[in-house]
């Protein structure tokens, strides 16, 4: 029973690290998009 209950959390923690991984990907590229793209527009305006 113990180990019924360990696989069931450790498999429920994978899912959630997943879910917030897969969540948090296109804000991390969205964020370096963004600063990349200020970084090749600040030397055009100047």
């Amino acid at each position: 029973m113990k180990v019924n209950m360990y696989t069931l959390a450790s498999s429920q923690v994978v899912r959630y690290a997943i879910i917030i991984a897969a969540a948090s990907l296109p804000l991390i590229l969205a964020a370096l998009h963004v600063t990349h793209a200020e970084e090749s527009i600040g030397p055009v305006t100047d």
